[in-house]
């Protein structure tokens, strides 16, 4: 079976919960006090099948209210049913909740007006339907399909069947294959023997019994004891299902709804994002910048604080790049929608898209920050993955680092990588891993400057010890990542930026150049060691008559790499034709 998300908007009391129970024959309101108040409290859940499809349907409260509820439990929806009762018409929670639909990007939907028993003016309800009409106009349900029904009679209840599995394709399906296992937690509860349950709705990948789960934001491993779909106990349960999960380990109040449950290491949790943020065009609030708003994505809630990248206030209709500030961590991923509410009085007020679920803080005056956002929101994949190795905080991000952020299997990652690297974008380092060609010429650069001053400084000496050069290159590129650090090193010898030569590193082209005096002291230096011969002075007894020991000392080096003497350890140089006689001598016997 294919499976699909459907579900419900609309005013309190426009008949979404009759219309489900008529739909599936089950009852979603499952609380003492929804069944005494007769309004729905907390998001319900039914499935039935239409066609090839296996669709779940969720119930989600009218009442202004209980919107935030609402907020939790829609995401992920594929297809939208929008409820509208003919005996009053759009009305505000219609409107709002439209609202947010358009914010979450779904892209089907039906417009069912119910309660077709209770009127029979046919002017009304051509008023009601051009009402309905103009609130989505412009919009993704514009010419949507339309339908009249009565839950209580069952008018039109097979056909509106019919017409679900009309407007629903192949390509609403969420993608099993190759993506990461996330499950937004809604509900928490015990049962007995069995222990700790949770439910979501499964956004992506697949799980199984026997699979090792992690809790975020709190990164605590859990073991999946039992898997279950429409209460049925299955071998695995896929993306686009209304999954229950017996999990061991956890106690009940250890869990909350806004949890998520993912892959071990598939999320980053963060108290920063970056984002694009929209506000309703039919809003009366403004976002000031450094304002608080109530945050809602996936099943989390919290509140954020707002950091308006180019301007000062947002007003309605208006979008911008921003980052929230959280006041406690979301787990979340790149292209997650979002939905906001002014703080006080929570009026919902718009939402948009996250562009980076774990980012570095931002400066307002920070160059180069919505340049870098706009290629997030708007660019290809392979230029958010150029940007996203351009900005890695680790230097080197690896196919693993890529998938993750680009929420993409890591096998559609590395052809990502792979077009960027024949295109001389990025460069590979170590295994499976990459580095931007800026960073490349970043330490293109540091190396020249590090070299050029000790040259300047060192004149007679033929190069700045290997382990010293890589620890300073280290430290301009603002790295501990040793083997990253070694394979610039090679890098940079491969380009001919620099040369390397018995433990030592000069820039590609350097040499010792020695003034007339300076020739002389080698001459003075070389008759020492030839006087010495075997009985080899110190370093520090042959450079003892010298005036300037630091040049000197440089220019016994030169001469050992020159090969004119041969050192044996940091303190004794012999010449070099006693070392060949010593040699040869030491071989004959």
């Amino acid at each position: 079976m294919k499976n699909i998300i459907v579900g419900t908007a609309g005013h309190v009391d426009h008949g979404k919960t009759c219309l489900i129970k008529a739909l599936t024959g089950m009852d979603c309101d499952r609380l003492k006090e929804e069944k005494k108040r007769g309004i729905t409290i907390e998001n319900g859940f039914a499935d039935m099948i239409c066609g090839d499809y296996n669709i779940s349907v969720i119930d989600v409260p009218g009442h202004e209210k209980f919107v935030k509820n609402m907020l939790m439990g829609i995401g992920g929806i594929d297809m939208v049913l929008l409820v509208i009762g003919l005996d009053e018409g759009v009305m505000p929670q219609t409107v709002e909740h439209f609202r947010i639909l358009e914010m979450l990007d779904i892209r089907r939907g039906i417009i069912v007006f119910t309660k077709r028993d209770m009127t029979d003016d046919e002017e009304w309800i051509e008023l009601v339907k051009e009402d309905a009409r103009e609130l989505v106009k412009g919009t993704f349900m514009e010419g949507a399909p339309e339908i009249e029904v009565s839950a209580f009679t069952g008018l039109n209840i097979e056909e509106l069947k019919e017409l679900i599995l009309d407007t629903i394709d192949d390509s609403l399906l969420k993608d099993s294959s190759g993506m990461l296992f996330r499950l937004p937690v809604d509900r928490v509860f015990t049962i007995e023997g069995f222990g700790t349950v949770i439910t979501g709705t499964l956004m992506e990948g697949s799980i199984r019994a026997g699979d090792d789960v992690m809790v975020y934001p709190d990164e605590k491993i859990l073991k999946v004891r039992n898997v279950q779909v429409h209460n049925e106990t299955v071998d695995e349960a896929l993306a686009g299902q209304r999954t229950a999960l017996n999990l061991q380990g956890v106690k009940k109040e250890e869990l909350e709804r806004g949890k998520v449950l993912a892959k071990p290491g598939s999320l980053t949790p963060s108290r920063f994002l970056d984002l694009r943020l929209e506000l309703f065009r039919d809003t009366d609030r403004t976002v000031l910048n450094g304002s608080r708003v109530h945050f809602y994505s996936g099943s989390s809630e919290t509140v954020a604080k707002v950091n308006l990248l180019d301007r000062e206030a947002l007003t309605k209709g208006e979008s911008c790049y921003c980052q929230f500030k959280l006041e406690e961590p979301v787990a979340l991923r790149r292209n997650d929608r979002f939905i906001i509410r002014f703080f006080s009085p929570t009026d919902t007020i718009g939402g948009g898209k996250i562009l980076d679920a774990s980012p570095i803080r931002h400066k307002k005056t920070e160059e180069g920050v919505i340049e870098a956002l706009t290629i997030k929101d708007t660019g290809s994949e392979e230029e958010v993955a150029e940007l996203l190795i351009r900005e890695s905080r680790q230097a080197a991000s690896d196919i693993r680092d890529i998938s993750l952020k680009l929420n993409v299997s890591a096998e559609h990652a590395g052809g990502i990588l792979k077009d960027l690297l024949e295109n001389r974008r990025i460069i590979k380092v170590k295994e499976d891993s990459f580095i931007h060609e800026s960073f490349l010429l970043r330490a293109e650069e540091a190396a020249k400057s590090i070299l050029t001053e000790y040259h300047s400084l060192n004149r007679m000496s033929p190069g700045l010890v290997k382990a010293e050069f890589r620890s300073r290159l280290g430290a301009a590129l603002k790295t501990e990542d040793k083997k990253l650090v070694e394979e610039i090193v090679r890098i940079l010898y491969e380009r001919k930026v620099i040369k390397e030569k018995d433990n030592r590193v000069s820039l590609f082209g350097f040499s010792v150049e020695m003034s007339p005096e300076e020739k002389k002291t080698r001459e003075r230096l070389l008759k020492r060691y030839r006087d010495a011969a075997y009985e080899m002075p110190t370093v520090e007894e042959a450079l003892s008559s010298e005036k300037d020991k630091r040049n000197a000392q440089h220019m016994l080096e030169t001469m050992a790499e020159e090969g004119l003497v041969v050192r044996l350890d940091h303190q004794f140089y012999i010449e070099r034709e006693c070392f060949d006689r010593a040699v040869k001598k030491q071989t004959s016997y």
